[in-house]
């Protein structure tokens, strides 16, 4: 069984904004090639990204007031049941903190496009 999540965020995270915000919230893997990036995680988790291959539209259903145009969609997989010490939930707040740490981008990060978990706004960071 495995869990799918994603970011949706505007044009400010770039794909280097990105891999800084990967390296800083302690991804053990990180590829990044031109627009696509590439990241795994102790837990398991896996991220993906391409920021040449998204249709600007907003999918989460909770946006949190927010409407920007996606330019960078993440997805993000958990798979399996995690190592001991590991936590998966975690490394996604360290994520999105690293994220609102390295640029100003609005994001979403949601659990299958359905329940919003964490998002930046003008006022930072918030956690559902």
């Amino acid at each position: 069984m495995g869990l799918d999540l994603h970011i949706e965020a505007d044009d400010r995270l770039t794909t280097v904004a990105l891999c800084t915000a990967l390296e800083r919230s302690g991804a053990i893997e990180i590829d990044c090639v031109r627009d696509t990036v590439e990241a795994h995680f102790a837990s398991g988790m896996r991220l993906s990204a391409d920021a040449e291959d998204t249709d600007f539209n907003l999918y989460a259903e909770d946006k949190k007031g927010l409407d920007f145009k996606v330019s960078m969609c993440c997805c993000i997989r958990i798979k399996g049941p995690e190592p001991e010490g590991e936590s998966s939930m975690s490394e996604l707040e360290k994520i999105a903190e690293s994220i609102a740490d390295v640029c100003s981008s609005y994001f979403i990060l949601s659990f299958q496009y359905e329940s919003t978990l964490f998002w930046r706004d003008a006022l930072g960071l918030h956690c559902a």
